[in-house]
């Protein structure tokens, strides 16, 4: 007999090729937003904005990574591949020299030399959200969660930058989908080692990249285990790669501190911080809490003296988080800021790096937020019985009162919330996806006609 292949007509080559499709579609888009942000800066239309490079006052690290990017490129070309990876640095700066070198051998930086790991960092979020879309919920919330992080504006211009961020969204993504895949399917234990495979990697860049999320990580495996633990005493079987990947991704979450002395190359900066991460770690998680949010309050100056900050999007500026009474009581007001902020109050105000235009759209893109956050309610109305959608929501409402409660800085918040706010639009999606089924279905059957409805379980109603 002849094998069952798909033909060019057949729904399985169609969904690959218009996956295909959507992925070049994509590719387009940001390399033509990136071209577009170096037109914008190398003819200085718009200089309080951005550089000749393309840099961005909002992304103002890049500033000082660049220098660095450019001596890694000849660290790697005279010095060889081992001294280069030696070489003392933060992790993001190193990858970001690679496309550098490769296409100029390390001669001049700018924002288009970077395009092509700032693409695929693009790419791999983009299908990340995709496939936890479509595991929570269906293949259509996932297409919608997908194009919205695609289009969000502010996340678009941030990923043709020389940031930290979409290595950090991609690592966060990374684990958040591989402990849903172990929630939402069985495993035999082949499998279960590559998804722990997958999950350690992830837990290491998250260590590397930023430390201080390092309390987040433990919460996504603490709930993982948990809701684990409540699917298998629900089915009452016990798949062996399930088992296993649990077990990896708990003994390395536990054992990767003690190898924070390996990862010492790979986090140094350049230039001095007002807080030493690997130190604050040591301290209680009160204290931990309170040291990050204190630095908020102090900046570095150009000869390295330590002065008082003249960010100009601070907020509770005067809260201070000293005693663990402290820090129950400034729940309420941490969930108002990490998923509220910033308030009408400030989109209509001059930023100090974005200026007028960079707060207008922080403001339009909040009220969307707004939208968003009201649809996620229903998504998980939808799924209110699917322990996935529950993790997806608990590690989205962590990540955004954890920020509430350190981050003192509108414009840092706006960056450390992406890796939480891509939970937040997956279960929006999900909640589109359910009110279009439903009015679909309401629509169809006050008219008369036959509707296809989901299978049995998709709706918990």
């Amino acid at each position: 007999m002849r094998p069952n292949l798909p033909t060019a007509h057949s729904p399985r080559f169609a969904s690959r090729h218009a996956r295909l499709l959507l992925v070049l579609a994509a590719s387009l888009w940001h390399i033509s937003v990136t071209a577009l942000v170096f037109i914008i800066g190398r003819s200085g239309r718009v200089p309080g904005q951005f550089d000749q490079k393309g840099l961005g006052n909002f992304a103002s690290d890049g500033f000082m990574y660049q220098t660095e990017v450019l001596e890694l490129c000849g660290v790697l070309k005279n010095q060889g591949v081992i001294v280069w990876a030696n070489w003392p640095t933060q992790l993001h700066v190193r990858l970001y020299s690679l496309p550098v070198a490769a296409l100029n051998g390390g001669t001049r930086f700018d924002i288009l030399t970077i395009e092509p790991l700032n693409l695929i960092y693009y790419l791999a979020i983009l299908i990340l959200v995709y496939k936890l879309g479509e595991l929570v919920f269906s293949g259509r919330a996932g297409l919608m969660a997908a194009a919205t992080v695609a289009l969000w504006p502010s996340f678009l211009l941030h990923t043709t930058q020389l940031l930290r961020d979409p290595l950090l969204i991609t690592a966060v993504l990374v684990l958040m989908l591989s402990v849903t895949l172990c929630l939402k399917r069985d495993y035999a234990w082949p499998k279960g080692l590559l998804l722990g495979a997958a999950g350690t990697a992830a837990i290491v860049l998250i260590r590397i990249v930023r430390l201080p999320m390092w309390g987040m990580v433990w919460a996504i495996i603490l709930l993982g285990v948990f809701f684990l633990i409540v699917r298998l005493v629900g089915q009452k079987r016990l798949p062996a790669g399930n088992v296993i990947f649990m077990i990896i991704v708990t003994a390395v979450v536990t054992i990767t501190p003690h190898f924070q002395s390996r990862f010492h190359n790979q986090q140094l900066a350049r230039r001095r911080g007002v807080i030493a991460h690997e130190e604050v770690q040591q301290l209680p998680l009160e204290e931990q809490m309170a040291t990050h949010r204190e630095g908020f309050n102090w900046r570095v100056d150009s000869s390295g003296n330590v002065v008082p900050s003249e960010a100009g999007s601070d907020i509770d500026q005067g809260v201070h988080l000293t005693k663990f009474s402290d820090i129950v009581r400034g729940v309420p007001r941490a969930l108002a800021v990490g998923f509220f902020a910033p308030f009408p109050n400030m989109w209509f105000r001059d930023g100090k790096q974005v200026g007028g235009s960079g707060r207008l759209l922080s403001g339009f893109e909040t009220m969307l937020s707004y939208v968003i956050e009201c649809l996620a309610l229903f998504g998980l109305w939808r799924r209110r019985r699917d322990v996935a959608a529950w993790l997806l929501c608990l590690v989205m409402t962590l990540g955004a009162l954890v920020l509430g409660l350190v981050v003192a800085n509108i414009g840092a918040l706006y960056r450390l919330r992406y890796p939480f706010w891509t939970l937040l639009i997956i279960l929006g999606a999900g909640g589109a996806d359910y009110l279009l089924r439903r009015t679909k279905a309401a629509t169809g059957v006050s008219t008369g006609h036959a509707v296809n409805h989901e299978s049995p379980g998709t709706f918990h109603s």
